[in-house]
């Protein structure tokens, strides 16, 4: 028998698709068992001062119950506050912590999440992390730390000035407590921070302005009016998530007659861009005259008017008359990537209307007067091609590949007489240094951050380190040989006057925030500001516009299927980056999609990339992202994945790149996207690859949305249900009187950022399938969310709408009437369900889905996961420190959720064991569920609530108010599907004054 399903299904593992033996689940479990953290719902606490076996139960345990646990995430040197679910010693899925100020959504209901904080999970258990300690040049191969700890002390005694560190950016107080100590141990160190996404310009502009480093804190959820100069601050801002709540505020109150307005210009086409009422596309240059002219037309001192094109001069009288109106309740903000210059200006003109101190206020930055993060790593790559460098310790980060080309960082290193990387994996620069350190996870060490506003947590671990790995403080604390080396320790005696007593270190766990640390707010004045001659771009040239990958980041993310699968919001690419160009300059250059085109910079740096054909990208200019073009290195998810931007990214222009030159090359490259084949009745030239949806705000069954002043105006601007034939099944009250579970979208809130679909696929098991499969439009998502272009295409003048689509659990299910083995029935509470051992793959369901939302495994995309490859033992390691890699993968399934495999057709059931999860423990507390109880993992990690659940049964729920929204509407009515999904129709509030789309169709 197991010959047969050996020749039927390559490489099927019975064994291992059945689950792990009792006893390899033990030993694994044995090693996972410190849950160091606290319940939010109680101070318990499971002390664990050894690793015991798992049938060893701690104290209070109880199989199969989960836990959550507050903890935070320091990335790009902010904290994000996070609340993690536990099964059994292992976390399962990431929550965003609705006690942090800077992660609860808007009503306090829940903590939302950022997609790359959702997928971090998956690097939790990823078989290529780093499994120990390599000492490369030495014949063992492998070190232990006191091997390291004993030589690098060495090589520091040996030239104590020659001892340098390289860090990431960080703001934790433990790392910096740490440091002092480092410092106070070796006194000649020097330390430098660096980050290839790097916020300097913003810290300029402040010294500019101001006098003093200092972070701008938003609060849209009071302005009327957000003019953007070149920000997406939706999306790509640390303090994203809050800033999208607040301004979803300030759309859902259209429905009370009330709502925001959003100017954006900007040099690319982004999320922000995409919600704006009024968006228009310019160089950077420009973007920078047009804020000089916003701030002449309010009176700011200094401030000279700019020659402006018609365009320009438009958006600038509405800005200005609507910034004027407004008052302290305007706000204008800027972009990371923006000149010093440009932020100053806008600090200028928020000074200027009175939006200081109600809209924006000011605080310290963590990092102080720091060199910028570029001439940090230029100073440090001089000192080491010089020679002056004898000892480096890099603290994470990837230098070797992230530098910029032009300080020749990756020779530097090969220079250093002791180096060391700690690192979470065996990357570019770990393999250029004399040792690599296995770093722990964020998941598996204690540590502490601070939030955008200085709000500092603790972190907590959840889970015994799988590979061995030290934390950055633990790793320090080594080297400085610090009395206290515990990581624990080392936090509680960073925080021992404000948590003096035990109770108060247990209510900063178990809340997840430390009570009233927030940075204060800095009282400022603007200085004069001086205004140099904006450079204008030369004629015939492009400027190039280099961006963080919304996936994969700077390319720490390279080796996270979940990221690499997870679509570009705008574009959506998977598994590649490209350049973005207009669609008018490709046309004028004879470039189709995929075409492979020369990037020559003015300093000499080349690249080869392909083109990727982009509505509403500005003339004149390219936009491309970092992080892909790895080798192996990169592992074997994100290994031989599109282009190396670094390659032109210098210290001088960092993220923007003036008169370039771009030629085509005659080559041309597969690029996948996902938006091609979920296509809708779509208006457009084949050619363009545009999608442009059909999108009257009357008549419109996919896509509705109008502008605010004709909602007001007009009642009836969108009709109610249409009247019906009958149905094959009774209405949802009339199958159960207790429950009729249903969705509300509104598009008006939601911005496309796509932590919905990280956090199903988190969820619910969903495989990656590569770009392979991706290609042949065998993707497993089972939320999607379709961009879907409006206006003219052709030059370039467009909207975007963001619609999410996942299964609308019809209740005249086309789907359910075609099934020859009834595998997709309807429930006594009306959902569509899978009975998935009756599924034989006919894939009927799937062609009779008018919405496409159903999703078939060709292949057993679990047991086929791309990095199977690294089951085999680490190079170098001895068989002591070899970890059962499969088992180790599989410690992220879900056990509420079944693993599907081959020849089995999934789709989103609602989060159907959430339901029946809440359902089952209110019952037994004598009680049913209500509204809020239950949130489905797309909708807690919405920031913008823009994704509601509940129960249509329930009068007083917020789903069946939204039902009852004139703005409400089912997607393709016509077809007598009755989805339980609803949508609220996507409002637009543009100036009369302004450039703007118009609202008619295509």
């Amino acid at each position: 028998m197991r010959d047969i399903v050996a020749k039927e299904f390559p490489g099927y593992d019975a064994d291992g698709i059945a689950g792990s033996s009792r006893r390899g689940f033990l030993k694994l479990m044995s090693a996972s068992m410190a849950l160091a953290g606290l319940t939010l719902t109680g101070c318990r606490r499971w002390p664990q001062e050894k690793l015991a076996p798992f049938s060893s139960n701690p104290a209070g345990w109880e199989a199969g119950v989960t836990e959550n646990y507050a903890t935070v995430w320091e990335f790009g040197g902010v904290g994000q506050g996070l609340l993690v679910k536990s099964f059994d010693g292992r976390p399962i899925k990431i929550e965003g912590n609705p006690s942090h100020p800077f992660a609860v959504v808007s009503s306090g209901k829940y903590g939302a999440s950022t997609l790359h904080a959702q997928a971090t999970l998956l690097d939790t258990y990823d078989p290529v992390r780093n499994t120990g300690i390599l000492q490369r040049g030495s014949k063992a191969g492998a070190g232990t730390w006191d091997d390291f700890i004993e030589g690098i002390r060495a090589a520091i005694a040996a030239n104590p000035a020659g001892f340098a560190v390289l860090s990431e950016a960080t703001a934790s107080p433990s790392v910096l407590d740490m440091r002092e100590r480092l410092t106070k141990a070796f006194p000649q160190v020097k330390w430098y921070e660096y980050e290839a996404v790097s916020r300097d310009n913003e810290l300029e502009g402040s010294r500019l302005a101001f006098g003093q480093s200092l972070r701008s804190r938003l609060y849209l959820n009071k302005a009327a009016v957000v003019v953007c100069l070149d920000a997406d601050i939706l999306c790509d801002h640390p303090a994203s998530l809050r800033y999208s709540s607040d301004w979803a505020v300030k759309r859902r109150s259209a429905d009370d007659g009330q709502m925001s307005r959003v100017y954006a210009i900007e040099s690319t086409f982004s999320n922000t861009g995409s919600v704006a009422d009024v968006r228009l596309g310019a160089t950077p240059d420009r973007v920078e005259a047009v804020a000089r002219a916003i701030a002449a037309g309010l009176g700011v001192a200094g401030a000279q008017a700019e020659q402006l094109s018609a365009a320009e001069e438009s958006f600038v009288k509405a800005a200005i008359a609507d910034l004027q109106k407004a008052g302290a309740a305007g706000v204008v903000t800027v972009g990371y990537q923006a000149s010093p210059t440009t932020h100053a200006v806008a600090h200028a003109i928020n000074a200027k209307i009175g939006a200081t101190g109600n809209t924006i206020t000011f605080h310290a930055d963590p990092a102080g007067d720091r060199p910028t993060h570029m001439k940090a790593i230029a100073d440090l790559a001089t000192a080491m091609n010089a020679g002056q460098v004898a000892t480096l310790l890099i603290i994470g980060g990837n230098p070797a590949f992230d530098a910029p080309a032009d300080v020749n960082f990756a020779m530097g290193l090969g220079k250093v007489g002791f180096s060391a990387h700690l690192s979470q994996y065996d990357d570019e620069t770990s393999r250029l240094c004399k040792w690599h350190l296995p770093r722990a996870h964020y998941l598996e060490c204690w540590g502490d951050a601070r939030g955008w506003d200085g709000t500092a947590s603790i972190a907590q671990p959840l889970i015994e380190p799988l590979f061995g790995g030290k934390s950055v403080i633990e790793a320090l604390a080594l080297i400085t040989n610090d009395q206290v080396k515990d990581g624990e320790q080392i936090v509680r005696r960073t925080w021992k006057q404000s948590l003096a007593t035990e109770l108060d270190w247990r209510k900063a766990l178990e809340r997840g925030t430390i009570e009233n640390s927030a940075s204060p707010v800095v009282e400022t004045a603007v200085k004069a500001i001086s205004y140099p001659t904006i450079v204008a771009q030369p004629a015939g040239t492009f400027v190039i516009r280099i961006d963080a990958n919304p996936s994969i980041y700077d390319g720490r993310f390279a080796n996270n299927g979940w990221l690499q699968e997870t679509p570009d919001p705008m574009t959506k690419l998977v598994w590649d980056n490209a350049a973005s160009i207009s669609i008018r300059d490709a046309r004028a250059m004879g470039i189709e999609q995929g075409d492979m085109i020369k990037i020559e910079t003015p300093t000499g740096q080349t690249m080869e990339i392909a083109a990727f054909l982009m509505p509403g990208q500005p003339l004149g200019v390219l936009t491309t992202t970092i992080g892909y073009g790895r080798g192996e290195a990169a592992g074997p998810v994100g290994e031989e994945l599109g282009f190396n931007t670094y390659a032109i990214v210098t210290t001088g222009a960092p993220s923007i790149i003036n008169g370039a030159k771009v030629s085509k090359i005659g080559k041309t490259y597969t690029l996948v996207t996902t938006q091609e084949h979920h296509i809708l009745e779509g208006i457009a030239d084949d050619a363009e690859r545009v999608r442009l949806g059909a999108v009257p705000g009357q008549s419109g069954t996919i896509i509705r949305d109008a502008f605010f002043s004709e909602f007001k105006s007009n009642k009836k601007i969108f009709p109610r249900d249409k009247a019906l034939p009958l149905q094959l099944y009774d209405s949802p009250r009339v199958l159960n009187n207790t429950h009729a579970w249903g969705m509300s979208i509104d598009m008006s809130a939601c911005t496309g950022c796509g932590a919905c679909q990280i956090a199903c696929q988190a969820e619910n098991n969903i495989p990656i399938v590569g770009k392979t499969e991706s290609v042949r439009h065998r993707e497993m998502n089972w939320i999607r969310i379709d961009r879907y272009f409006k206006g003219d295409a052709a030059n370039d003048d467009v909207a975007i709408v963001h619609q999410v689509m996942m299964c609308q659990q019809c209740e005249n299910a086309p789907c359910e009437q075609v099934c020859p083995v009834g595998a997709t029935v309807h429930d006594s509470e009306g959902l569509n369900t899978m009975v998935y051992n009756r599924c034989i793959g006919t894939r009927y369901c799937q062609n009779n889905c008018p919405y496409k939302v159903r999703r078939f495994n060709y292949f057993d995309f679990h047991h086929k996961d791309p990095r199977e490859k690294w089951g085999r033992p680490w190079p170098g390691l001895p068989d002591t420190q070899q970890l059962d890699i499969d088992k180790v993968k599989r410690l992220v399934y879900n056990p509420d959720v079944t693993v599907r495999m081959r020849g089995v057709m999934e789709k989103c059931t609602y989060c159907v064991q959430r339901i029946h999860g809440a359902t089952i423990k209110k019952r037994a507390e004598g009680s049913d569920v209500k509204d809020g109880d239950i949130l489905t993992a797309c909708q807690q990690a919405c920031a913008t609530e823009a994704i509601v659940f509940g129960n249509y049964n329930e009068a007083d729920s917020q789903v069946s108010k939204l039902r009852e929204n004139r703005r409400s509407y089912p997607v393709l009515q016509d077809l007598n599907t009755r989805p339980r999904t609803r949508y609220l129709a996507k409002l637009r509030n543009p100036s009369d004054d302004a450039v703007a789309p118009a609202p008619e169709e295509a």
